[in-house]
Protein backbone atom coordinates (compact mmCIF):
# COMPACT_ATOMS: atom_id res chain seq x y z
CA UNK A 1 0.00 0.00 0.00
CA UNK A 2 1.16 3.51 -0.80
CA UNK A 3 -0.13 6.76 0.65
CA UNK A 4 0.62 9.86 -1.35
CA UNK A 5 -0.13 13.38 -0.14
CA UNK A 6 0.33 16.25 -2.60
CA UNK A 7 2.42 13.98 -4.86
CA UNK A 8 4.79 12.85 -2.06
CA UNK A 9 4.72 9.45 -0.39
CA UNK A 10 4.07 9.63 3.38
CA UNK A 11 3.90 7.21 6.28
CA UNK A 12 0.43 5.99 7.21
CA UNK A 13 0.94 7.01 10.85
CA UNK A 14 0.53 10.64 9.72
CA UNK A 15 -3.07 10.04 8.59
CA UNK A 16 -6.39 9.41 10.29
CA UNK A 17 -10.03 9.78 9.32
CA UNK A 18 -12.79 12.12 10.34
CA UNK A 19 -15.41 9.62 11.56
CA UNK A 20 -18.05 12.28 12.18
CA UNK A 21 -21.22 13.24 10.40
CA UNK A 22 -19.40 16.21 8.88
CA UNK A 23 -17.25 13.89 6.74
CA UNK A 24 -17.00 15.52 3.34
CA UNK A 25 -17.56 19.06 4.60
CA UNK A 26 -14.83 21.66 4.57
CA UNK A 27 -16.81 24.65 5.80
CA UNK A 28 -14.56 25.49 8.73
CA UNK A 29 -12.43 28.57 8.12
CA UNK A 30 -8.66 28.46 7.73
CA UNK A 31 -8.42 24.75 6.95
CA UNK A 32 -5.36 23.70 5.01
CA UNK A 33 -6.60 21.18 2.46
CA UNK A 34 -4.35 18.60 0.82
CA UNK A 35 -4.99 15.94 -1.84
CA UNK A 36 -4.37 12.30 -0.99
CA UNK A 37 -4.06 9.16 -3.03
CA UNK A 38 -4.07 5.65 -1.57
CA UNK A 39 -2.93 2.81 -3.78
CA UNK A 40 -3.85 -0.59 -2.41
CA UNK A 41 -3.93 -3.98 -4.06
CA UNK A 42 -7.32 -5.42 -4.86
CA UNK A 43 -6.53 -8.53 -2.84
CA UNK A 44 -5.44 -6.51 0.21
CA UNK A 45 -8.62 -4.46 0.09
CA UNK A 46 -10.72 -7.64 -0.10
CA UNK A 47 -8.84 -9.14 2.84
CA UNK A 48 -9.30 -6.02 4.98
CA UNK A 49 -13.01 -5.26 4.43
CA UNK A 50 -14.66 -8.41 3.08
CA UNK A 51 -16.40 -9.22 6.38
CA UNK A 52 -17.94 -5.75 6.63
CA UNK A 53 -18.89 -5.80 2.95
CA UNK A 54 -20.78 -9.08 3.43
CA UNK A 55 -22.63 -7.64 6.43
CA UNK A 56 -23.65 -4.50 4.54
CA UNK A 57 -24.62 -6.42 1.40
CA UNK A 58 -26.72 -8.91 3.39
CA UNK A 59 -28.46 -6.14 5.34
CA UNK A 60 -29.33 -4.29 2.14
CA UNK A 61 -30.51 -7.53 0.51
CA UNK A 62 -32.77 -8.18 3.50
CA UNK A 63 -34.19 -4.64 3.31
CA UNK A 64 -34.66 -4.87 -0.46
CA UNK A 65 -36.70 -8.04 -0.07
CA UNK A 66 -38.62 -6.81 2.95
CA UNK A 67 -39.63 -3.53 1.31
CA UNK A 68 -39.71 -4.81 -2.29
CA UNK A 69 -37.05 -2.25 -3.13
CA UNK A 70 -34.06 -2.01 -5.44
CA UNK A 71 -30.55 -0.90 -4.57
CA UNK A 72 -27.08 -0.63 -6.05
CA UNK A 73 -26.61 -4.22 -4.89
CA UNK A 74 -29.84 -5.69 -6.27
CA UNK A 75 -29.13 -4.42 -9.78
CA UNK A 76 -26.02 -6.61 -9.87
CA UNK A 77 -27.51 -9.50 -7.87
CA UNK A 78 -25.64 -8.98 -4.56
CA UNK A 79 -22.19 -10.18 -5.68
CA UNK A 80 -19.25 -11.17 -3.53
CA UNK A 81 -16.70 -8.41 -2.96
CA UNK A 82 -14.32 -10.17 -5.34
CA UNK A 83 -16.96 -10.25 -8.09
CA UNK A 84 -17.94 -6.65 -7.39
CA UNK A 85 -14.36 -5.49 -7.92
CA UNK A 86 -13.45 -7.70 -10.86
CA UNK A 87 -16.78 -7.84 -12.72
CA UNK A 88 -18.76 -4.73 -11.78
CA UNK A 89 -16.13 -1.99 -11.70
CA UNK A 90 -18.54 0.92 -12.16
CA UNK A 91 -20.84 -0.30 -9.40
CA UNK A 92 -17.82 -0.98 -7.18
CA UNK A 93 -16.85 2.67 -7.40
CA UNK A 94 -20.33 3.78 -6.34
CA UNK A 95 -20.66 1.21 -3.56
CA UNK A 96 -17.14 1.90 -2.27
CA UNK A 97 -17.64 5.65 -1.93
CA UNK A 98 -21.09 5.19 -0.39
CA UNK A 99 -20.51 2.33 2.05
CA UNK A 100 -16.93 1.12 2.28
CA UNK A 101 -14.42 3.97 2.21
CA UNK A 102 -14.65 4.96 5.88
CA UNK A 103 -14.62 1.29 6.92
CA UNK A 104 -11.37 0.77 5.04
CA UNK A 105 -9.81 3.95 6.41
CA UNK A 106 -10.62 3.13 10.04
CA UNK A 107 -8.88 -0.22 9.57
CA UNK A 108 -5.88 1.17 7.70
CA UNK A 109 -5.11 4.02 10.06
CA UNK A 110 -5.41 2.41 13.51
CA UNK A 111 -1.79 3.29 14.30
CA UNK A 112 -2.41 7.03 13.90
CA UNK A 113 -2.43 8.27 17.48
CA UNK A 114 -1.29 11.79 16.66
CA UNK A 115 -1.94 12.31 12.95
CA UNK A 116 -1.07 15.44 11.05
CA UNK A 117 -3.68 14.92 8.32
CA UNK A 118 -7.34 13.97 8.57
CA UNK A 119 -9.06 12.29 5.62
CA UNK A 120 -12.32 14.14 5.16
CA UNK A 121 -13.64 12.95 1.80
CA UNK A 122 -13.32 10.39 -0.93
CA UNK A 123 -13.52 12.01 -4.34
CA UNK A 124 -13.11 8.91 -6.45
CA UNK A 125 -11.87 5.39 -6.98
CA UNK A 126 -10.01 3.98 -9.97
CA UNK A 127 -9.49 0.32 -10.68
CA UNK A 128 -6.04 -0.32 -12.08
CA UNK A 129 -4.55 -3.66 -13.14
CA UNK A 130 -3.88 -5.20 -9.72
CA UNK A 131 -4.53 -2.12 -7.60
CA UNK A 132 -7.20 0.30 -6.52
CA UNK A 133 -6.46 4.00 -6.40
CA UNK A 134 -8.53 6.03 -3.94
CA UNK A 135 -8.34 9.81 -4.18
CA UNK A 136 -9.73 12.53 -1.99
CA UNK A 137 -8.91 15.41 0.30
CA UNK A 138 -7.57 15.80 3.81
CA UNK A 139 -7.29 18.73 6.13
CA UNK A 140 -4.39 19.39 8.41
CA UNK A 141 -4.95 18.79 12.07
CA UNK A 142 -5.51 22.06 13.88
CA UNK A 143 -3.05 22.98 16.60
CA UNK A 144 -3.03 25.89 19.01
CA UNK A 145 -0.63 27.66 16.64
CA UNK A 146 -3.06 27.42 13.66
Amino acid sequence: MKIILNNSRIDKSLININPGLNYGRFNIGNLIIDNYKIIISKQELIQIIEKEYIEIRNEIQFDDKKYNDTSEFSVINYPSLNDLIFTYSYQFQEIFTTYLDKILFTKLFVESHNPEYIINCTDGVKLLDENIEIIGRTYRKQTSEN
